[in-house]
């Protein structure tokens, strides 16, 4: 017998006929009962990145922090490096992959990156 949510029980079992996450390549939405409440979630893949050829370890670890949002200043404070350090970095990622901005960097690691 399927739980109905008015009945207090789970109402997200049974509402996807796919155990494994990685079968399911598009946005899913999940109901669920929360303090009484039925919510709505909205789950989409975030897509896989490309780092640029060449790339450092350390430079991978700025691109990730850039692809969080992290300003420079940020990611200096992280990895406890100067400003120019980050900024010097960042120079060589855009040298690498032919890029401009961190805009830039982001869509190219983004597109066709599943290719």
């Amino acid at each position: 017998m399927e739980s109905d949510p008015k009945d207090g029980g789970d109402p997200t079992e049974g509402d996807n006929p796919s155990s494994d996450p990685e079968s399911d390549a598009g946005p899913r939405v999940s109901r669920m009962r929360v303090g009484g409440e039925d919510i709505l979630v909205l789950s989409v893949p975030l897509p896989h990145l490309r780092y640029p050829e060449a790339t450092t370890t350390a430079e991978q670890e700025i691109i990730d922090a850039v692809s969080r949002g992290l300003t420079v200043k940020e990611i200096a404070e992280q990895r406890g490096a100067s400003l120019r350090t980050v900024t010097t970095q960042l120079g060589a990622i855009f040298r690498k992959a032919g890029v401009n901005s961190q805009a830039e960097l982001i869509s190219m690691m983004t597109d066709d990156a599943d290719e």
